[in-house]
């Protein structure tokens, strides 16, 4: 009789451990890139003061941090003024500012509210030392409008984007470095089966636009 040969399994528990650290790698780059895209602008500025101190020579670096510095002060303006719904984010490129629909307009109106000076008033003085380009935005949910001048949601977030690039005109700031558009509803950031949801589509975005040039 031929005896059957015995195979060494002894590396099998290599498997489900070599599974179990490609899991933990990717638990971990998920965390990572949901922690980068939710730091606050306190996080950005301290990165960016850091770099400039490290690196004094580098222009890059300190417009950076002037620029970072920028984004917490608009925060703490907003905090002040305990805004809801509002949000804040840095990014490479923008330091984007989202306002909701209530705090600006009254629901299918592209007429600012009265008291909307309160809050756009603030950010004209923030925005008045700048010289970077800035973007206006208007997003709407997706239910038709009624008894409305306007055709439809495109209409509507066009005029409430150039409503707001008119009022930061007439304080004094260049009209060349504003820029409105209008999305209507194509630019979701929540779903329009809910009111909630349709609530925080109906947005206006203000991006100020970073104009850093990398040194080489």
């Amino acid at each position: 009789m031929k005896r059957s040969k015995k195979h060494d399994l002894s590396g099998l528990w290599m498997v489900p451990y070599a599974d179990l650290m490609t899991t933990l790698v990717i638990l971990f780059l998920a965390l990572f890139a949901y922690a980068y895209v939710q730091k606050p602008p306190e996080y950005e500025r301290a990165v960016a003061h850091l770099q400039k101190d490290l690196d004094t020579g580098s222009e890059y670096a300190k417009v950076r941090a002037d620029e970072t510095d920028l984004a917490v002060t608009i925060k703490q303006e907003m905090d002040r003024m305990a805004l809801r719904d509002f949000g804040l984010r840095v990014t490479s490129r923008h330091i984007h500012i989202l306002l909701p629909e209530p705090v600006l307009f009254s629901q299918g109106s592209a007429t600012l509210n009265p008291d909307a000076g309160k809050v756009l008033e603030p950010l004209a003085k923030i925005f008045s030392g700048l010289t970077s380009p800035i973007l206006v935005s208007g997003h709407t949910d997706d239910k038709p409008l009624r008894n409305s001048r306007l055709r439809n949601n495109w209409e509507l977030s066009a005029a409430r984007a150039f409503s707001l690039g008119q009022f930061f005109v007439e304080r004094g700031l260049p009209p060349e470095r504003f820029h409105a558009r209008g999305y209507g509803d194509q630019r979701p950031v929540d779903s329009n089966l809910t009111p909630e949801g349709r609530a925080r589509n109906r947005r206006i975005e203000i991006s100020i636009v970073r104009e850093i040039k990398r040194e080489s």
